[in-house]
C-alpha cells in the first residue's frame, strides 16, 4: 500500500561495542517519527530478543543450566519490546508487538488476522513491532545458525501481505559488495544492482553471522521488488530511514536498469 515502509533491522545493528544500545532504538524511533510527518508509516521487523536474554541473564550473574536460544528468546522478548517502547515514548508514540509463527502464514483467516492486526495499528498511530515467535517456533534461530535470517523471509511476507511500498533491509554490512569488505578492504559497494541479472554466487557472502546473510538478503529483497516495491539494502548510515522515504539512495538499492557491476 502506498506510504507504508516495511523496516527490517537486525541484531548487530541494534548493537554497540557488542551490546544492545539504547540510544540505536531512539535513533530509529526519531527516524519514524521525521518519515511520518512526511506521510509514510512505517512497520519494524526487530531481530534481537536473544541478545536481549543473554544481556539480562549476565546482568543478572545468572549461571543458566541447559537453556536453550528459545529459551534465550522468551526472556529476552520483554526486555526488547521495553527498548522499543523506551524509545517512542521519548516521542509520546506506543508500540504494539506482534510475535508470530509460519503455521500462521497456512491458514487463510490467521493471515487475514495479521494483516487487520497491523492496519489497525497504522491506522491508530501505534508503530508494529513484529518478530517470529522464537520460543514456539524456532525457525528463525535454526536458520541463523545456519547463516540465514528467517526475519527477511518474515519481512518480505509482511511486506507482500501489506502491499508495501517500500522495504529497507538494514544489515552491519552496510550492502551488498562485490567481495567480503572483512577480508578485503578495497572491496567496493555495489550502489545498485539488478535483480534480473543477480547470480547468488557474484556477490560477497558475509553480514551478521558470515555465512550467506547479504545473499539471502538479496534474494527476499528481489521478491519485494518484483512486487513492485522499492527496496534497499543498507547500514545505520546517517538518516538512513529518512534517505531511503525520500528516495535517496542508501546502502545498495535494486534497480530493474542498473548495471550489475556500478560500485562505489
Amino acid at each position: 500500500m502506498k506510504g507504508i515502509i516495511v523496516l527490517k533491522i537486525g541484531t548487530k545493528n541494534l548493537m554497540i561495542d557488542g551490546r544492545l544500545h539504547q540510544g540505536i532504538f531512539s535513533e530509529i524511533a526519531r527516524q519514524v517519527g521525521i518519515v511520518e510527518k512526511e506521510g509514510k508509516k512505517v512497520v519494524i521487523v526487530s531481530s534481537g530478543a536473544i541478545q536481549a536474554g543473554t544481556e539480562r541473564l549476565i546482568q543478572l550473574n545468572f549461571v543458566a543450566k541447559n537453556l536453550t536460544k528459545k529459551d534465550l528468546a522468551g526472556i529476552g522478548a520483554r526486555h526488547l519490546l521495553f527498548r522499543w517502547g523506551l524509545a517512542f515514548i521519548h516521542f509520546n508514540r506506543e508500540i504494539s508487538q506482534l510475535l508470530v509463527t509460519y503455521a500462521n502464514w497456512q491458514d487463510v483467516n490467521e493471515i487475514k488476522s495479521i494483516r487487520s492486526n497491523i492496519f489497525n495499528c497504522l491506522d491508530n498511530g501505534l508503530i508494529p513491532i513484529i518478530n517470529e515467535n522464537d520460543p514456539v517456533s524456532d525457525a528463525e534461530i535454526v536458520s541463523m545458525e545456519k547463516g540465514f535470517s528467517e526475519n527477511d523471509r518474515l519481512a518480505r511476507m509482511v511486506a507482500i501481505l501489506l502491499r508495501a511500498e517500500r522495504v529497507l533491509f538494514l544489515t552491519d554490512a552496510g550492502g551488498v559488495y562485490e567481495d567480503d569488505p572483512k577480508t578485503n578492504p578495497d572491496a567496493k559497494m555495489y550502489r545498485e544492482i539488478n535483480p534480473f541479472a543477480f547470480e547468488q554466487k557474484s556477490v560477497s557472502e558475509v553480514s551478521e553471522t558470515g555465512r550467506g546473510g547479504i545473499a539471502a538478503k538479496v534474494l527476499e529483497a528481489k521478491k519485494c521488488f518484483l512486487n513492485g516495491m522499492k527496496v534497499a539494502i543498507a547500514g545505520m548510515e546517517q538518516d538512513v530511514l529518512i534517505k531511503f522515504s525520500r528516495g535517496e539512495k542508501v546502502g545498495t538499492t535494486l534497480g530493474k536498469f542498473s548495471k550489475f557491476k556500478e560500485s562505489r
